[in-house]
This record gives C-alpha cells, sequence and structure tokens, in this order.
C-alpha cells in the first residue's frame, strides 16, 4: 500500500487529493494512504483511529459540495481498488470502489450485452464508492431512481477498521430499531416529518428499512465502500431522445403533459434562459435564438410498433401545443443520444471550468449551486422565487435539471468575493423555501463542506444530535 506523509509533501506530489469539483479551497491532510484491497483499508483505518485521526475518503472526485476536500487529518483514496467480477447472477457484477461508471458500462458492453447500469450521473469518471457513498442520480433517475435502488450488497469498513459484508434483505429494523451481530443495537432518528422521496441531505431515515440503506447516501461519514453489488436491468428495445426548444408556456405545458403521459418516459430535464445564450457565449454552441426554455426527454419503446406510436403521438402534442417539429432535435440511434447528453452536461461542466478559473485568480471563489428540490406540482412557483431571487441578486447564473422530478439546479457564477457571499445567501434563501414547501435542501449532490450548514433547516437540533449519536455508535464499533 502506498503512503505519504507530511503536508507539503503531498501538497507538492498530490495535490489532485486537495480539490474536488466544487473548487474549495484550504484543502490540507499531513497523511495520505493507497489501499489496493480490503486488508490494506482497515490496516490504514485501524491506525488512524488508534491516533484519533479523522479520514477523508477520496474517489475520483467529481463531486461539486466538498465532501471529498480533506481539512487536516489523512485521506484515503479509492483509485487503486480496482476489479470488476461476475455476480451471483446474470443481472448482478461485483465492482470494487474504484472503478468507474465509464469502466462499468465498459464492462457491460463487453460482458453483459443487453444488460444496462441505469444510475447516470454527469460525470461518468464518477467512481463507483463514491456514487454509492453519495447515492447520486442523474437525468434518468426520473425513471429508475437513484443509486440505491440498483445496490444489492456493499462491503464497509468501519472507521474503527471493522469489516463488514451487507446484503440487502438480511437485516431490517423494527420500526426504528435493529440489532446487528457486529454493530450492535441502533436505533434510528425520529423525525418529525418523513424525508423527500429524492434526498441526500443527512443519513437516510425510513423506518422498517433495510440496513444497507443507511451506509449508501452516507457521504463517506459511517465507513469506507470498499466495493458493491451492481443490479443491471435489461436495455429497452429503442431510446428516442428529444430537445424540443420553446417559450415558457409551451414548456411548462408540454412538461406537464409528459407528466401524465403513457409513455415510458426515462428523463425529463430543463434548460432555461438564458441558458442557450450562455452555452453560446463560453462553448460555442449555435442557436437561432437565446432565449429559448429547453425541454429534454427521452422514451423507451419495448417493440418497433411502440416507437412508431410515440412518434406519431409526441408529434400531435408538439402540434397542440404549437411547437414547431423545426423547433425539435431528435435523437433515435446511439450517436444521436450521445450528442443530446453531451449537449445536457455541456452546460454544467462548461460552469465548472470557469468555476475553476477563477478560483484559480480568487482562492474564495467556489461552485455555489442550489441542489434543492420540491414536489413536482410546486417547482413552478418554486422556480419563480428562485429565479427572481438571482435576477435581483445581478450574480451570472443558469438554472438547468431534473423538471420531472421537481428538482432544478441554480448555478450562480461570481466573479468577485462579494458576490461569492451574496451567491452563499441565496443559496440559503432558495434552500429555505424547498423547506418551506416541504422539499429539500439536498436532492443529490449531499451536503458536502460548503452545504453542511444547510441541514439546520430541515432538521431540529434534536434531530440532528440524534443522526450524530448514530453516528458516532458505528464509529466506535
Amino acid at each position: 500500500m502506498k503512503t505519504i506523509t507530511g503536508t507539503h509533501q503531498i501538497r507538492r506530489e498530490h495535490p489532485e487529493l486537495l480539490r474536488d469539483e466544487s473548487s474549495l479551497s484550504g484543502g490540507n491532510c499531513q497523511a495520505a494512504a493507497w489501499p489496493e484491497n480490503d486488508r490494506d483499508s482497515t490496516e490504514f483505518f485501524r491506525e488512524c483511529s488508534e491516533d484519533a485521526v479523522t479520514v477523508t475518503v477520496s474517489g475520483a472526485r467529481t463531486g461539486i459540495a466538498g465532501g471529498a476536500v480533506p481539512m487536516g487529518g489523512a485521506v484515503l483514496s479509492t483509485e487503486k481498488l480496482r476489479g470488476i467480477l461476475p455476480g451471483r447472477s446474470e443481472n448482478i457484477i461485483r465492482v470494487k470502489a474504484g472503478e468507474t461508471l465509464d469502466s462499468v458500462s465498459e464492462y457491460c458492453s463487453r460482458n453483459r450485452k443487453g444488460w444496462f447500469y441505469p444510475p447516470d450521473p454527469t460525470e461518468t469518471t464518477a467512481s463507483i464508492g463514491g456514487t454509492v457513498a453519495t447515492n447520486a442520480s442523474g437525468a434518468s433517475s426520473y425513471r429508475y431512481g437513484s443509486t440505491r435502488n440498483w445496490i444489492d450488497r456493499v462491503s464497509v469498513v468501519l472507521p474503527s477498521g471493522t469489516q463488514l459484508a451487507i446484503k440487502r434483505g438480511e437485516y431490517s429494523f423494527h420500526g426504528n430499531n435493529l440489532y446487528h451481530p457486529v454493530l450492535g443495537k441502533l436505533t434510528l432518528p425520529a423525525l418529525r416529518i418523513q424525508q423527500p422521496p429524492k434526498n441526500t441531505a443527512g443519513l437516510f431515515i425510513r423506518p422498517g428499512m433495510d440496513i444497507i440503506d443507511l451506509f449508501i447516501g452516507s457521504q463517506g461519514e459511517l465507513g469506507l465502500i470498499t466495493e458493491a453489488d451492481l443490479i443491471l436491468h435489461r436495455e429497452p428495445h429503442a431510446i428516442a431522445s428529444f430537445a424540443v426548444f420553446c417559450n415558457e408556456k409551451q414548456f411548462w405545458q408540454l412538461r406537464n403533459d409528459l407528466l401524465v403521459s403513457r409513455f415510458a418516459v426515462r428523463e425529463l430535464e430543463a434548460m432555461v434562459p438564458p441558458c442557450i445564450k450562455f452555452l453560446r457565449d463560453n462553448a460555442g454552441f449555435a442557436s437561432r435564438t437565446e432565449d429559448q426554455w429547453v425541454l429534454i426527454t427521452s422514451i423507451e419503446a419495448s417493440t418497433e410498433e411502440e416507437l412508431d406510436s410515440i412518434l406519431e403521438a409526441l408529434d400531435l402534442l408538439l402540434e397542440d401545443r404549437g411547437i414547431s417539429p423545426d423547433s425539435t432535435w431528435g435523437g433515435f440511434d446511439c450517436s444521436e443520444r450521445e450528442k443530446l447528453k453531451e449537449f445536457r452536461h455541456l452546460l454544467p461542466e462548461t460552469v465548472n471550468r470557469i468555476i475553476s478559473g477563477r478560483n484559480a485568480e480568487i482562492a474564495e471563489i467556489h461552485k455555489v449551486s442550489t441542489d434543492s428540490a420540491v414536489s413536482r406540482d410546486k417547482l413552478k412557483a418554486h422556480y419563480d422565487y428562485m429565479k427572481k431571487e438571482l435576477d435581483d441578486s445581478g450574480i451570472d447564473h443558469v438554472i438547468f435539471g431534473h423538471c420531472g422530478q421537481g428538482h432544478l439546479h441554480a448555478n450562480l457564477i461570481p466573479q468577485s468575493i462579494r458576490e461569492q457571499r451574496d451567491s452563499e445567501k441565496i443559496l440559503e434563501l432558495v434552500s429555505q423555501n424547498a423547506v418551506s414547501y416541504g422539499g429539500t435542501v439536498s436532492a443529490e449532490h449531499g451536503a458536502g463542506k460548503i452545504k453542511e450548514s444547510l441541514l439546520r433547516l430541515m432538521y431540529s437540533q434534536n434531530e440532528m444530535e440524534h443522526m450524530e449519536l448514530l453516528k458516532d455508535t458505528l464509529r466506535r464499533v
């Protein structure tokens, strides 16, 4: 196992360990390790536990909430935890934490033809350990849900160095209580209000839940996930993807039409003005107009006949809403669908590039993005509030995201320390507004270090203390 000690040596030889996609500055640590197996991970965790050294787990560092940025202590990188093996059945594969979504896709194309792994976060270079630890989702989560739905088993190394294998279905809470032969008695916090369906703020809490779901989405605070058994799904016969350029009224009408349609909608995404202008100015994207709304959707078909039926019905739907076929970009084969995917992902990637450049000039600037979500029926009201706050601030911004799930991201692009501070205030206001609608402050990115303070908007002091008690119980095992 490779290890390095000394702040200056780590900063000189491996500065990548001190940053992630959030561009949060101030990262530092005194030790770093690259385990190659569970034994190495156990040994490093045990040594750090004995010396009372905190450990930050570092995967592919694609997160934007600062969770992988160490603020002292040690870093454990999962980079060398590699390997993909067949699982116990055709639709399950066993994957080490350091593998990526890309490598899983490549493995399936070679060894599991006709199967795919549904979770699809924007960053396909994200590590599997990281996506499990954050319960990552993505555009396809409209149909398939988040990572949690596709995990059958995990191997975990607890902070004390204790190893644990957890298979779904073996141990579940009875109400809020569970007795486990290794972990002992565990008690879930009693929440005043049930967590929203799409939520990564705080620990996942559901009375009667499977214990595996406590570790999925725990942001690395309960231990290191070293491998996971991923559940695969059959590829559909065909997928039709579309980007519809329209006005605001048409956008909301079409979005609502698709929410209640009989189609097998895989994703339902939005780009809000000035997204197109932003892409034209910063990424060279050519478009005839700049003030358009864009609705992006993919619809699955099980047969050619069904695909023809979907296309006919969609043509009629667009006609009813006054949307010209010339305003629609369709993708029916893999190459066209890949272009649409690249178009959708170009927006956050361009924001990250600009923020990274500004952070290089002004260290205090880092990415500020809302991750709040509300129920589908409250999204329009939440969007209107968000948009007014952003417009009034005068700070450059773009809004996009998962309109089918009540989950739009506002990415703020500050140019100065003052605008950075104002951006953080807007983040809190928008998050508070989401909570007032019964929503969450973080639907998919987690709180990390940047948004940790927002948890108090969702949970009482007593609830947060009981979450910490549960974490402490697991740290002492």
